[in-house]
């Protein structure tokens, strides 16, 4: 009887060490965030009615954007702090190339987006409690 129940335990043990190297997946709410958020910004650059050129602009600034952000991830002598600060400076700098690009009309656009979304968030913050 002992050597049985000892040799469930030990199966027991393998199997849950096998289910702990199993990758998971991400949660349904977490996918739908993400996907929600994609959405967002792709409904945004539409209401925004963007020109050719515009839109063109706005790819460049992106891709030199991701590059700048993968370059500074990529270094392993950088603090925490650092980083942050760094991070929060190509985000400023994104920003203002961004408001280069776009006019009166659709930087009033963009601003109302903003609000709308941010109270959105308000609002789904305020459920989750």
């Amino acid at each position: 009887m002992k050597k049985l129940l000892a040799l469930s335990f030990v199966a027991s043990i393998f199997c849950f060490a096998a289910n702990a190297q199993t990758e998971r997946a991400a949660t349904p709410s977490q996918t739908t965030e993400r996907q929600k958020g994609k959405r967002e910004k792709g409904k945004m650059m539409k209401e925004l009615n963007l020109s050719k050129e515009q839109q063109a602009k706005m790819k460049t600034n992106r891709q030199e954007m991701k590059a700048k952000k993968d370059a500074l991830k990529a270094q392993d002598n950088i603090t925490v702090k650092e980083m942050r600060e760094k991070q929060a400076a190509i985000r400023e700098e994104e920003k203002a190339k961004m408001d280069a690009v776009l006019n009166a009309d659709q930087k009033a656009k963009m601003e109302e987006f903003k609000k709308n979304r941010k109270e959105g968030r308000k609002g789904r913050k305020a459920i989750k409690k």
